[in-house]
């Protein structure tokens, strides 16, 4: 399987979870060398959170709106990703605000 890459959308099965899109968050070098990648989870739940950050439908080749659940990264093996991304990958601005709102998670303050 070919690296994941950073900014692109992979369904994936999470442990105890269903099959969801993830959005990959570690650098593409890492993605090369390591055997698991950094993710954050999609949901369709739309509730609005300081650690969510929402997708369009399409947006990467999300299926539907959906956000970005910072507050849930996490790694997995490569191995339970799909081998091909859903699209394109995010735009440089889109992944600024997923850091920040994993910066938010994790209690790092901002001033951004």
């Amino acid at each position: 399987m070919k690296a994941p890459g950073r900014g692109h959308l992979y369904w994936a099965r999470l442990p105890g979870d269903k099959r969801r899109p993830v959005l990959v968050l570690s650098p593409d070098a890492r993605n090369e060398r390591a055997h698991d990648v950094i993710v954050a989870p999609l949901t369709t739940t739309l509730r609005p959170s300081p650690t969510h950050v929402r997708l369009r439908p399409r947006e990467a080749g999300a299926q539907q709106a959906s956000v970005v659940a910072c507050e849930r990264i996490t790694t997995l093996e490569r191995a339970v990703l799909d081998p091909r991304p859903l699209g394109g990958p995010l735009s440089e601005e889109r992944l600024n605000e997923v850091a920040r709102a994993v910066l938010r998670a994790i209690g790092v303050p901002i001033g951004l």
